[in-house]
């Protein structure tokens, strides 16, 4: 018996000292028992939440389309923002039931798609007009409100990803609205978005982050390229891209490894055709980018298999 307390104050010590959850651990457990094959009763069941949400969604919006001209104020307002939050209390109650998890993520995608909608419809409705961003950033900064204050209570991933898209649009409307230019908006929101991602590689919501290194990653590449082109400094964005490809190995991350790969890719073209175009050794420059471009590739391949595709399974690929 002390052996056994032993071994799981140890399970329980490198489970702290790594950020392990007991869901991790259990996910292991059956990794190891069954494969890593999920039950198939557990694959249908998430299909089918997923199509039913879909239907659901679907069936309002096409309701809402055929209707629109014929509603009033009031039922417009119902029609957006009471469906979305009535979808919102039905996702909540699923939550804590097990029998009904399934769903739960379908119905928090459609709630945060309804709710938005009937907000901006019931300022529209009753305003006498003004300024667009006024009614962007009410709107934001309310569903950030609702889907973080639920999300500390409940810790659904879903929850963490409707909120920092309600943040990234509210910081995004107001920076345009104090006249900030779109590049260093990119720039700004995609750092942002790819630093938040970095902080969640060692908790529950990992999962939520290949959408958004692809999403962050484009933002910042685009907006430091806009920002830099044609200047002094035009080739930090070539070393920002390659920093890119580091920080994808440190956080083992395929998404921002591609993207990464990608930008460099990209930005060796654009400028051999920017200043190599017109000249007699085109043809050679061209051979030269192909073997560039081939070296690239075996790079990326080598750091995906030595780094990402070897990697511990407590730190996912992504």
């Amino acid at each position: 018996m002390k052996t056994k307390h032993e071994a799981i104050e140890q399970i329980l010590r490198i489970a702290r000292d790594h950020g392990l959850t007991p869901a991790d651990i259990e996910s292991a457990f059956r990794a190891a028992d069954g494969g890593g094959a999920e039950p198939s009763g557990s694959i249908l069941g998430r299909i089918l939440g997923y199509l039913g949400g879909t239907f659901i969604f679907a069936g309002l919006g096409i309701f809402i389309a055929l209707n629109w001209d014929v509603m009033n104020t009031a039922a417009r307002i119902i029609i957006t923002l009471g469906s979305g939050i009535a979808v919102f209390i039905m996702a909540i109650v699923a939550s804590g039931d097990e029998r009904y998890t399934r769903v739960k993520t379908p119905l928090y995608l459609i709630a945060a798609a309804l709710q938005p909608v009937g907000i901006l419809v019931a300022i529209d409705e009753f305003s006498s007009g003004g300024d667009w961003h006024s009614a962007a950033m009410w709107t934001a900064g309310i569903m950030f409100i609702q889907q973080a204050s639920v999300f500390w209570q409940k810790r659904d991933t879903t929850l963490l990803f409707t909120s920092l898209l309600f943040a990234l649009w509210f910081f995004g409307v107001t920076l345009d609205l104090l006249n900030v230019d779109e590049d260093l908006i990119a720039l700004v929101l995609g750092a942002a978005t790819v630093g938040f991602c970095v902080g969640l590689e060692r908790t529950p919501h990992r999962g939520m982050n290949p959408v958004w290194y692809l999403f962050g990653s484009a933002w910042f590449f685009y907006g430091l390229f806009d920002l830099v082109q044609n200047t002094i400094i035009e080739l930090a964005f070539l070393a920002a891209a390659c920093g890119g490809v580091f920080v994808s190995t440190w956080v083992r991350s395929r998404t921002l490894l591609f993207v990464s790969t990608i930008a460099i890719l990209a930005y060796i073209g654009y400028f051999t055709s920017e200043h190599f175009q017109d000249s007699l050794g085109w043809p050679l420059v061209l051979i030269l980018l192909g073997l560039i471009f081939i070296a690239l590739s075996a790079i990326a391949m080598r750091i995906n298999k030595r780094y990402i595709s070897n990697a511990d399974t407590g730190n996912p690929q992504t």
